[in-house]
């Protein structure tokens, strides 16, 4: 409750620091670029401003719709992977990432995680808030994002 707390706060005080105090911000949702994923409930990223906000990435290969073999380190690089792809989507990279939310099924999958997730993020560090909890799908691992575009 508390995490829940804490990070509807921060998101708050985001969206109010980066929306213009004399103009509206412009919110746009948009849709998954992936084909299988066009019918869900909620948006992959929505946009204020300059701000996306990613919906929560699992370590699901999204052609073949299963979570990929090999724990969680091939989870958590193929959950980076599909962050990654939803970027490119809205001409982004991991680089402008700012935030990071990773929640793991098993907090002892930690420092393996850590590992893999170290490979992809070696400069323009984001923040990071990382936490154990029951996942949707049988999944290890998900990985939110906010970013922002330069």
């Amino acid at each position: 409750m508390k995490f829940l707390l804490k990070t509807s706060l921060f998101l708050l005080l985001l969206l109010n620091f980066s929306c213009k105090k004399d103009s509206n911000a412009v919110i746009k949702h948009h849709k998954s670029h992936e084909e299988s994923r066009q019918n869900v409930p909620f948006s992959d990223a929505v946009q204020v401003d300059n701000l996306y906000f990613l919906t929560g990435q699992i370590g699901k290969n999204h052609k073949t719709g299963k979570i990929v073999e090999g724990g969680i380190e091939a989870e958590t690089k193929q959950t980076i992977k599909n962050i990654e792809a939803v970027l490119k989507q809205h001409n982004l990279t991991l680089k402008d990432v700012v935030k990071c939310t990773v929640i793991l099924a098993n907090i002892k999958d930690f420092s393996k995680m850590n590992t893999i997730y170290r490979t992809f993020f070696t400069d323009n560090l984001p923040a990071r808030t990382t936490f154990a909890a029951d996942l949707v799908g049988g999944s290890n691992i998900e990985i939110e994002v906010i970013a922002a575009k330069k």
